[in-house]
């Protein structure tokens, strides 16, 4: 080890070079945390690491030779990332509240009510994401341009609005029929306007593809694209999700849902959230409880956000190793 840290100090490495050295410490079967500490403890290491590659170390080489995670080499990272905390870290991701949603072409039944309570909610976080579909005029889930052939469906007797139909593609799939909306640069797509700006906030587009949708503020209904949101949730450290705004049954219940499924502890906030119809809200509730997503109510938020609550090296690997997982099962 002396002699690789004199090499890493000495010789101009590349970036790349260094990340490499890093992988195949982690992938030793015998590594110990002090071997991997004393190669992230040199600075430029450090500086390169943390900079530059600290998302996709934490993603792709922190793993052993049977591929599972190496804990130590894994909080070792984290550490210096600043990203491990002694307690977990909270956001809060506020989906979809346009005023498409509220007041406009797709409005969600008493959706304008869940203004007051998300406001109320953000003073109580410092990391905060808002969600908005961006939608191109040319749309896939638009009734629209499929009516008009832009889009050819599997069966093109299929077209009524709010149906699901067989959509040709590339990709080939399953597409719920919406009038246009939140186009990009319409009214439409902005926020509402009562619905408060939040220092620091930051902003998550999706949805801006013609020819998949996107539920989901972390990937497209195809598991093809995804959005910056989980790697910069990783960046902050964040351990924990608190999801609200609109609509439960589709954007909100997709967004929880992929959350969960990268390994994030998350939660729904029940008055801060309404459905576009009772069934189908309900059947997504009964998703979310299933993949351990709690709901949780608005005078509870605080209390949970502000209360120390340890994170193991457990719960942080398995995060991790649900992230690796997914990731693997896309490139294979």
């Amino acid at each position: 080890m002396e002699a690789l840290l004199k090499t890493v100090k000495e010789k101009n490495l590349q970036a790349e070079t260094i990340v490499s050295i890093f992988h195949d410490i982690c992938s030793a079967s015998k590594t110990e945390n002090g071997t991997t500490a004393m190669f992230l403890a040199e600075p430029k290491v450090k500086s390169i690491l943390a900079r530059n590659y600290l998302v996709e170390v934490a993603l792709e080489c922190v793993t052993g030779n049977n591929n599972t995670i190496h804990t130590p080499s894994l909080l070792a990272l984290l550490q210096l990332g600043g990203l491990l905390t002694t307690n977990r870290r909270y956001a809060l991701i506020i989906v979809d509240v346009q005023n498409d949603f509220i007041s406009g072409s797709l409005a969600v039944g008493e959706g304008d009510q869940v203004v007051p309570v998300i406001n109320n909610l953000g003073s109580s976080f410092d990391i905060i994401y808002k969600t908005a579909d961006w939608h191109p005029s040319d749309h896939i889930s638009f009734h629209s341009n499929v009516c008009s052939g832009h889009h050819p469906l599997e069966n093109p007797a299929d077209t009524k609005m709010f149906e699901t139909v067989k959509v040709k593609g590339p990709p080939s799939l399953n597409q719920t029929l919406w009038p246009d909306h939140c186009v990009q640069g319409s009214k439409g797509a902005e926020f509402h306007p009562d619905l408060k700006v939040f220092p620091g906030e930051v902003k998550i587009l999706k949805g801006m593809t013609s020819t998949v949708d996107s539920y989901s503020a972390f990937w497209d209904n195809g598991d093809t694209y995804h959005t910056p949101l989980y790697e910069d949730l990783l960046k902050r450290g964040v351990t924990d999700v608190v999801v609200c705004g609109l609509a439960t049954d589709y954007c909100v219940g997709f967004t929880a849902l992929d959350a969960a499924r990268h390994g994030l502890r998350t939660f729904i906030v029940e008055e801060a959230v309404r459905g576009v119809a009772p069934e189908t809200t309900a059947a997504m509730l009964e998703r979310c409880r299933a993949a351990q997503i709690k709901l949780i109510k608005s005078r509870d938020v605080s209390t949970l956000v502000t209360t120390p609550s340890p994170l193991t090296a457990d719960v942080v690997a398995a995060a991790v190793r649900t992230t690796q997982a997914h990731f693997s099962t896309l490139d294979a």
